[in-house]
């Protein structure tokens, strides 16, 4: 049943990417689709643009050459000097990138927050409780790119005047890591550019090829983009486990169970963290819209090519299916969590199942 509500939600999802990209004038949006270093006269590309788009049609029927489009993969063309080709290419290339860091960041948010809010909201007024209260408000306050550029002088050669940095500033590796010659495995055969293979991103690809020191280079690149996008994410989901833990151990049932004797550490595990945890899951479906907002900010810190850069650099460069397509793709996902949060909430609250 959640599933099928994700239907009309991806139809208009489609249907306001379909307005936004027709807001541009159809001469333009054809020129999107002309490749300067092709045979084929400039005229005869536009005219073929126009046919494949339907943009000498009315707009339903415009909108119906939008969704095969789509459907057949084709999300337009992408020609800058940060990318070019088409825009699924770009996805296929820089996804990987950006679900690297955005694994790591969840999964670094989800061990810390879980165990700390769970010690934390069992011990409201203490002194570990005003610390987490004075993190948050923090966390809450600091904007992306000041933290990222903090981070870079701290850890970089800025403010301790250290002669290499601790932490790689910029990129998914060093080029000094990579084998020469490298593997297949690393190469697009192609493109010839860097795509590992087969999972497309080059931590876990090295680690499954047994290039061990690879694999230490691209964590040591992820550690401060992860950090910056962690901060906010903690603090925040942090707050929200305090709370639900403080709300539910004044609740009769907790209070029952203490009374009949259950060892405390049974309390806050079994009968108040589970309860507490409700909203906390709810949240961090939305939170999962900051870390996507994040990423554009954070991978343009520090130069990680994934879609955040992607998106940007496309729309510096007036590329009008890069920026579609990148902004499809983060509503998606979008999409795909709030499902996954609507089934884990099912699972944690069985009343909401009927």
């Amino acid at each position: 049943r959640r599933f099928s509500a994700m239907i009309p939600t991806l139809f208009g999802l489609t249907l306001l990417m379909f307005l936004l990209e027709r807001t541009i004038p159809p001469s333009i949006l054809a020129s999107q689709y002309v490749n300067p270093d092709s045979t084929v006269p400039i005229q005869q590309q536009l005219h073929n643009a126009y046919i494949e788009l339907g943009l000498n049609r009315p707009a339903p029927v415009q909108f119906f050459y939008y969704l095969i489009n789509l459907l057949n993969g084709n999300l337009g063309y992408m020609n800058s000097s940060y990318y070019s080709g088409s825009v699924l290419g770009a996805i296929e290339t820089y996804f990987p990138n950006t679900a690297q860091l955005v694994i790591f960041s969840m999964a670094l948010t989800l061990l810390i927050s879980f165990p700390l809010g769970t010690y934390i909201g069992a011990r409201p007024g203490s002194i570990s409780d005003h610390a987490s209260r004075i993190f948050a408000i923090t966390g809450y306050a600091i904007p992306t790119f000041w933290l990222g550029l903090m981070l870079q002088l701290l850890f970089g050669r800025g403010v301790m005047n250290l002669p290499v940095s601790v932490f790689p500033l910029d990129g998914i590796v060093s080029s000094s890591a990579l084998p020469n010659p490298p593997p297949s495995w690393l190469i697009n055969p192609v493109t010839g550019a860097l795509y590992s293979s087969p999972t497309h991103m080059i931590l876990f690809d090295a680690l499954l090829h047994g290039d061990f020191s690879l694999a230490f280079n691209a964590f040591m690149h992820l550690v401060l983009p992860v950090i910056t996008l962690t901060y906010a994410l903690l603090a925040g989901l942090l707050r929200f486990i305090r709370s639900g833990m403080v709300d539910t151990s004044r609740k009769e049932f907790v209070r029952t169970a203490r009374a009949k004797g259950v060892p405390e550490r049974l309390v806050v595990t079994r009968h108040i963290r589970r309860n507490a945890l409700i909203p906390a899951v709810t949240v961090v479906g939305l939170l999962l819209a900051d870390l996507l907002g994040g990423v554009v900010v954070t991978e343009t810190v520090f130069e990680y090519p994934g879609m955040g850069l992607l998106s940007v650099n496309a729309a510096i460069s007036d590329e009008i299916y890069g920026v579609v397509g990148t902004t499809l793709v983060f509503g998606l996902i979008m999409v795909i969590v709030n499902l996954i949060v609507d089934v884990v909430y099912a699972y944690l609250d069985p009343r909401i199942r009927y």
